[in-house]
């Protein structure tokens, strides 16, 4: 369950967004409609001018971003030099608990991960399969995927098996996108329309 409500001011724009609800949450609006800036401000890497962020009962409104228990995911979100097992490898090593390799591999067949080579060699699709099965393997609390499943060509299917996922390993995900089609896939939907956060359903 997240409980956020904050304010930020950024030169003459305005962030005013509250958010209370668990499971998958779809963010939608246009670009420089404040999605991204929102994001930053939960994983911490923007600091609100005023509000709270409450993550499953714990308060990391002033945390920092490695110790607030979420990851959060762009179309940047890789490691060009590493190759896709490293990378997958390196989101288990994050984590706080194993993944035994029959897991990892049910993962992998899961997510269509059936390619191999470096980060750097792959499309921008398969980059944002392989980083965002990077986030879920860290185990996080919360997932923040900022238009990172733009690039996946079977995107529909893709999102479907992240959230049934989700309810596997337990974390809360927020994504955003400017496709209004993508929140069919989610628990709940916001729309973010000049900095203001308002709840659809």
């Amino acid at each position: 369950m997240l409980d956020i409500s904050v304010k930020k001011k950024l030169g003459n724009f305005f962030l005013n967004a509250e958010l209370h609800d668990g499971g998958v949450i779809c963010v939608t609006g246009p670009n420089g409609s404040g999605k991204s800036t929102l994001l930053n401000i939960i994983a911490g890497f923007i600091r609100q001018d005023q509000g709270s962020i409450v993550i499953s009962g714990k308060d990391v409104s002033f945390l920092p971003p490695e110790r607030r228990g979420i990851v959060i995911i762009t179309q940047d979100s890789f490691i060009p030099s590493l190759t896709v097992d490293s990378h997958l490898m390196f989101g288990v090593k994050l984590s706080k608990t194993k993944v035994d390799s029959n897991e990892l591999d049910r993962l992998k067949a899961l997510f269509s991960i059936n390619f191999t080579g470096k980060m750097k060699n792959l499309s921008l699709g398969q980059r944002e399969r392989v980083a965002i099965l990077t986030a879920l393997l860290r185990k996080p609390r919360l997932i923040l995927i900022d238009e990172a499943t733009a690039n996946i060509s079977d995107k529909e299917t893709f999102i479907k098996t992240l959230t049934e996922e989700r309810r596997n390993y337990g974390f809360d995900l927020i994504f955003t996108t400017q496709d209004v089609n993508d929140s069919a896939f989610a628990d709940h939907h916001y729309v973010m329309n000049n900095g203001l956060l308002m709840k659809r359903f």
